[in-house]
């Protein structure tokens, strides 16, 4: 499953930065224009959060914002049954805990909309939610679109999470064919990770940044947050580029959900202490270099120096053989599906370093179909052993569906045989039609089993489900941290097991390569640890919202480039303290501050990836006092193996020469009277005002080019004396007509480089 981290990855790069549809201009009342598509099911979800954005605008709350946008599509929705309309953030206990779990689905799918569907729903809408937690409605909205075939969220919010819960880890993992549109409402420099939510899920960001203006795709701040769409000109700003992530065969039929959240847990080691992965690596080579293996690693590929496995890696396959497995599909019942697709799968662990073994329930016929009779017959058929595969599709073959279904009973003994066995990582595959019917709660067994200290996890395969079967089943697998698996039919069956041996194989071959330099960075930013230019790592687990910062010194007009790199996996708890996981992809914030530690404007760099996902950021200093960073994760704890480089780069042009960002101000720099000057744009400076009085007047001609960089950029003219606007232009030459001194303003468009140096000419002319 780490290939699917790294195409998501691969994707949010190439991603416009405008994802979103190209939106008219609000009229009053406050309506706009975005898509709901007609062809595919829709979720609508509404933010009720009221703390502190119960007013998102001065002039109007966002309630009556939202709700005169979706009357104005009630006439297009009516009569469908695949829209639903739902609220997050509803919760009003007062208990965290409790509130950051209340969502509520207000029309659920199959319900026809009438004429005044829309008009109770905006009713029922409100600002009075204790806490904003998107996490759980967007959750169950994806895996309900993703049980449709795929489809649409519309999500609505004016600030992403005050909750444990990650939302963007949500989007990252959706399947491809779920997307999430966000329209954020409120100031751009504030919704920057509502954008991340939506390019994140390849979606559309659109954002609504006043009560009478115009909801704009995407805004400024997206262009902080990505790099423009490629050609220039913006044209390519609105599409929705493909995220490249390999997907079922559509013709087939199959629907597999792969959360790549799974945590396969090493065994625990003495004591409680922190522990993580040996590699046998403990010096630091070149960042780029050290970012090439790990990726190898993490995507299959050779290692310069692997690390082999002692211990095997143990998993139980266990399979329902209940009496619901004798159903059919295509003419042939499920029971002879799953054996063929579990037969096919397992022989793929011959000759690694595992050992797996097969547990069936619901198969002994010779016992009354009773509760009381069926509900204990749960066997291991064969025992744990290497080079097994053969063996388990061939005793497979002899199981035929026929009693009840004790999931929780199954996977206690499952955990318990597990426990029994020698082993790097333990895993149970649960595989099953159904839910619980034997009284039992699979969930706390699941749960209990990743708690345990033993280090097992439990996947869920769940075959063929409605949708109440398939809420218990990835409840299952998320009390057993790790991945639900859908599986409509055979070939979506036979993909989903051959992922999850894939896996298991993976884990027996090879240890991600990492290096150590651990330096221990201040609590705060005025603690901030000194350090020259280097290559370090953090060395501490942090949790998450914890930060550490260091200081590095500059001279002025000098840029810093910080440079991060996620080494491990994701930390998570066990009995034993906290272990590095197998495959959770970790996360690593770095943001970056003034020298007296205030933050900067520029928008914080993060990454959540597989070993090998690098993260960067910039610093230009304009006083020479140097620069304070904070490596951490807002929602993930950040693994000690955290690597950063630091390095200062000279600029090409660091000093005087332009000033001023009001056109109809006193703080300008002048045109020579030759027509040309020289101006450079360097992190918050984004804008410059040019004074110039031509020596003769008539049409003219300014122009820009650059010295070194490349950013986008506008040129506006107005006459100095009156202020009227004359000229403007992209990216090219204006013309204007020069009736006296004229001012000349250049804008950094791409905001995203405003770290970036951009050194350029300015020139005036008579051409």
């Amino acid at each position: 499953m780490v290939w699917i981290v790294s195409h998501l990855r691969i994707a949010r790069r190439f991603m416009s930065a405008c994802a979103g549809l190209c939106l008219g201009s609000l009229a009053a009342p406050a309506v706009f224009a975005f898509e709901i598509t007609a062809d595919e099911p829709v979720v609508i979800l509404y933010d009720q959060e009221g703390r502190p954005g119960k007013w998102a605008f001065s002039e109007a709350p966002k309630v009556a914002l939202v709700s005169n946008a979706l009357m104005a599509h009630a006439s297009s929705l009516s009569g469908r049954t695949d829209v639903s309309l739902r609220l997050a953030s509803s919760g009003t206990a007062g208990n965290a805990a409790t509130d950051c779990a209340t969502h509520e689905i207000i029309v659920p799918f199959g319900q026809a909309f009438g004429p005044d569907t829309l008009e109770r729903y905006t009713k029922r809408l409100s600002a009075e939610g204790h806490q904003t937690a998107p996490a759980v409605a967007l959750r169950q909205a994806v895996a309900d679109l993703a049980a449709l075939g795929g489809g649409q969220v519309i999500y609505f919010a004016d600030t992403l999470s005050s909750c444990d819960d990650d939302p963007l880890w949500i989007a990252e993992t959706a399947p491809d064919s779920v997307r999430i549109d966000v329209v954020a409402i409120g100031a751009a420099k504030d919704l920057h990770e509502l954008s991340e939510l939506a390019l994140a899920s390849g979606g559309e960001f659109h954002l609504w940044s006043g009560p009478d203006g115009g909801v704009e795709p995407g805004g400024p701040m997206i262009d902080e947050v990505f790099p423009l769409a490629q050609g220039g000109d913006g044209s390519r700003i609105g599409s929705r580029p493909p995220r490249n992530i390999p997907l079922p065969d559509a013709t087939e039929g199959a629907d597999v959900g792969i959360d790549v959240a799974a945590l396969r847990l090493r065994a625990p080691g003495a004591g409680g202490s922190l522990t993580r992965i040996d590699t046998g690596i403990d010096q630091c080579p070149a960042f780029d270099a050290l970012s090439r293996n790990l990726l190898d690693y993490a995507n299959g590929g050779a290692s310069d120096r692997p690390v082999a496995r002692d211990d095997p890696v143990a998993i139980a396959f266990v399979l329902d053989a209940s009496g619901s497995m004798a159903g059919r599909q295509g003419g042939r019942s499920k029971m002879a599906i799953a054996k063929d697709a579990l037969g096919e799968a397992v022989q793929a662990l011959d000759g690694v370093n595992a050992v797996a073994s097969l547990r069936a329930y619901g198969f002994d016929d010779s016992l009354p179909k009773t509760p009381e009779a069926s509900c204990p017959n749960t066997a291991e058929i064969v025992p744990f052993g290497q080079n097994n595969g053969r063996r388990i599709a061939r005793l497979a073959e002899g199981l035929r569906p026929y009693g009840y279904t004790p999931l929780a009973a199954s996977l206690r003994a499952a955990g318990e045989r597990l426990q029994s066995v020698p082993a790097s990582r333990r895993v149970a595959v649960l595989i099953s039609d159904g839910e619980e019917t034997c009284g039992g709660d699979p969930v706390s067994e699941a749960a209990a089993l990743a708690d345990a200290g033993i280090g097992v996890n439990t996947y869920v395969v769940g075959y063929d489900l409605d949708p109440d079967q398939r809420r218990e089943l990835q409840a299952v697998a998320e009390a057993g941290g790790t991945a639900y698996l859908d599986a409509k039919d055979g070939p979506g069956l036979r993909r989903a097991l051959k992922e999850l041996v894939s896996v298991v194989i993976e884990k027996t071959e090879r240890i991600a390569p990492s290096c150590t330099n651990p330096v221990q960075g201040g609590s705060t930013p005025e603690t901030a640890t000194e350090i020259p230019p280097g290559i370090y790592t953090v060395g501490e687990l942090l949790e998450a919202g914890e930060f550490r910062y260091y200081r590095t010194s500059m001279e002025e007009g000098h840029r810093a480039v910080i440079r991060g790199l996620i080494q491990s996996w994701q930390y998570v708890d066990t009995a034993d303290g906290p272990r590095e996981s197998g495959a959770a992809p970790a996360a690593l914030t770095i943001e970056t501050r003034y020298p007296d530690g205030r933050p900067t404007a520029a928008q914080s760099a993060r990454e959540v990836g597989i070993p090998g996902t690098p993260v960067e950021t910039t610093f230009v200093d304009t006083t020479g006092g140097g620069v304070v960073f904070g490596l951490g994760d807002a929602y993930r704890r950040l693994p000690p193996e955290s690597l950063f480089e630091v390095s200062i780069v000279p600029f090409g042009d660091g000093g005087p020469g332009d000033a001023g960002v009001v056109a109809d101000g006193e703080d300008f720099a002048r045109i020579g009277p030759n027509g040309t000057a020289d101006g450079h744009f360097g992190y918050e400076d984004t804008k410059d005002v040019w004074h110039y009085e031509p020596e003769a007047l008539g049409p003219m001609t300014a122009s820009l080019s650059y010295r070194e960089g490349a950013p986008k950029y506008r040129l506006t003219v107005y006459d100095a004396a009156s202020g009227k606007r004359i000229g403007r232009g992209n990216n090219g030459p204006v013309q204007f007509e020069a009736t006296g001194a004229v001012r000349i303003v250049v804008e950094n468009r791409a905001p995203k480089l405003r770290p970036e140096l951009g050194a350029y000419t300015i020139r005036v002319s008579d051409e």
